[in-house]
């Protein structure tokens, strides 16, 4: 036999098409319409074959033979007669043909999107039959429930004989064509049944369609409803304590507010979602994972037998333990622990599976070492911290001057573009420099912890410590590029004396510092201006050099300038990491 080959779409049409799956159709190809067919129960019921019903196809149901009305009457789709082979007994079919094999026994299967059949004929998919949508009557079709127009079939013997040429609307929509010799295939029944069903029986194989439709999609009336919003949702047979008045007698209920879980059970929706009542609970209007037991040093009270707990103070870990979220936040118990340490908790990465004090450890290729080291000073030995504890410091953040054993904050600042790319990358000092020097009058110091001290600009040029440089006006400049937010350089603030330090993104911090005139005499020159000053390392020019002036920078809240003025006058220094 020829291959079976067939694509429909409309629940109709594979009604019709499914009981021609024996040896008699073999094959049905190009059809893209909504077909509709008529049947009757028995072969004596067919209407009269006369020239305005010529063409017409009727399935009858007690055979389940499809007629087509010709000329000579209702002919059965079948096979062509064959003349008498050369081997082979005489065919059930023909005058003397050739034998010929079995047909193909079909049955229909629903496709894994639900959105219709496949026909499969000896174990193989030869065709989909696909739902239709909704919509009204059709001129001569039945509408069916929530169906698609029908549209009016009639077929014609094409014009090699070999078959028939299906025409829905006046265009051929498919072509049914004869089946080659051969012995009866399995005829192909179809029993109504409840809800709409329609079962469709090939042989010893069957398969349950069903003609109710929602929507785009059919669905089965005994397990299903449809809602006013088109859409398939199960039906429940049973209610949460107090839900019961909300889940009506066949099973349906209100889908704007409630669902049927996996466990047929009508539960409320978590605002408008549905979700798993036996693995979850709707709490504070989201939806959170039931917990099993509790995280040593958690209250026991904290769970409640059902598994719920407070979901805006705790979470549930994947192994079903309750912790309590860090800052809000929930994290991966396994491999992150919630440090508290500070006053703002944060969520930090543990060492080889291990927790630590993040405030004097660290973890170095999985092992956990002492973040905290001693500044010791030149030709001093490690008893100097005992002596002088501001010389310990934190070697993740801060580095040793070892000229008078005093530790500076710094801080690496890395900016990316829009694309990602890195377009600026420096490490800095997070505070000002407070060396002394050797020259009494180089510097001077008035709130040295705050503010460093004031350096004249000959003094500024050489007192930066090894490995480190003042930087030139353009350096300045580039940061500022890098961090300008569009909003005059706010993203560097400057911290008045009121204000805490390091509170900018990029933890410069500047402290508000002005100027002095005479740093021999140790006198304070603010000039009222509220600003954070910095001498520079950018050549002088001619002019400078005559008026014995240097390059400086200017930070404020509201801008970013530079000036030059006396060599001689104090601002603080600010170095920058020498990549050299």
């Amino acid at each position: 036999m020829k291959k079976n080959t067939l694509v429909i779409t409309g629940i109709a049409a594979s009604l019709a098409l499914l009981v021609a799956c024996s040896d008699e159709v073999t094959e049905v190809t190009n059809v893209s319409e909504m077909v509709s067919l008529d049947t009757v129960k028995k072969f004596k019921e067919l209407p009269k074959c006369e020239e305005e019903t010529e063409g017409s196809v009727m399935y009858v149901k007690d055979s389940a033979k499809v007629y087509v009305c010709t000329g000579d009457g209702w002919t059965r789709m079948n096979g062509k007669d064959g003349e008498k082979g050369d081997k082979g007994d005489k065919g059930d079919k023909g005058a003397n043909g050739a034998a010929g094999d079995d047909g193909a026994s079909c049955t229909a299967k629903q496709t894994k999107d639900k959105t219709g059949f496949d026909i499969v004929c000896d174990g193989k998919t030869v065709g989909t039959v696909k739902n239709g949508e909704d919509g009204k009557g059709g001129d001569k079709g039945d509408k069916g429930p929530d169906g698609t127009s029908g549209t009016s079939c009639s077929a014609k013997a094409n014009k090699d004989k070999t078959g028939f040429d299906i025409l829905c609307g006046g265009k051929t929509v498919g072509t049914i064509k004869n089946g080659e010799d051969g012995e009866d295939g399995d005829d192909c029944t179809l029993t109504e049944g409840e809800n709409g069903q329609i079962i469709v029986k090939c042989g010893e194989e069957s398969v349950t369609l069903f003609k109710a439709s929602c929507g785009v999609a059919t669905y089965d009336p005994a397990t299903q409803f449809c809602s006013n919003d088109k859409k398939v949702y199960p039906l429940c047979h049973k209610a949460l304590g107090g839900l019961e008045p909300y889940l009506n007698p066949d099973g349906t209920y209100n889908v704007q507010g409630y669902f049927c879980d996996s466990s047929d059970l009508l539960v409320s929706l978590c605002v408008t979602s549905p979700y798993d009542y036996t693995t979850q609970f709707c709490s504070n209007r989201s939806i959170y994972s039931r917990c099993s037991s509790i995280a040593e040093g958690l209250a026991e009270n904290v769970l409640k037998e059902d598994g719920s707990y407070d979901g805006m103070i705790y979470f549930c870990s994947e192994k079903g333990v309750l912790y309590e979220k860090c800052a809000g936040s929930p994290y991966d118990p396994d491999l992150q622990f919630c440090d508290k340490s500070e006053e703002n908790p944060q969520v930090v990465a543990k060492c080889g599976g291990q927790t630590y004090e993040i405030k004097t450890q660290w973890c170095v290729n999985g092992q956990i070492e002492s973040s905290i080291a001693c500044c010791v000073k030149e030709g001093q030995n490690d008893k100097w911290c005992e002596g002088h504890p501001n010389s310990l410091y934190d070697i993740r953040n801060q580095f040793c001057d070892t000229r008078d054993g005093q530790p500076y904050k710094f801080t690496e600042i890395t900016v990316k573009g829009d694309s990602g790319k890195v377009i600026y990358s420096e490490t800095w000092m997070a505070q000002n420099l407070n060396y002394a020097g050797t020259g009494a009058d180089e510097s001077a110091c008035i709130d040295c912890e705050t503010i460093g001290r004031f350096y004249t600009w000959p003094a500024a040029m050489s007192y930066c410590p090894d490995g480190w440089r003042l930087p030139t006006m353009a350096e300045f400049a580039a940061l500022n590029n890098a961090v300008d937010d569009g909003q005059r350089m706010l993203k560097l603030k400057v911290n008045y004396g009121w204000s805490p330090a390091g509170t900018d993104e990029y933890g410069f911090s500047l402290m508000q510092s002005s100027y002095m005139m005479d740093v021999s005499q140790t006198e304070v020159k603010s000039d009222g201006m509220r600003a954070a000053l910095f001498w520079t390392s950018s050549p002088r020019t001619e002019q400078q050099i005559s008026r014995n002036d240097a390059h400086y920078v200017i930070y404020n809240n509201e801008s970013y300038s530079d000036n030059a003025n006396s060599v001689d006058i104090g601002f603080p220094v600010r170095c920058i990491k020498d990549k050299n």
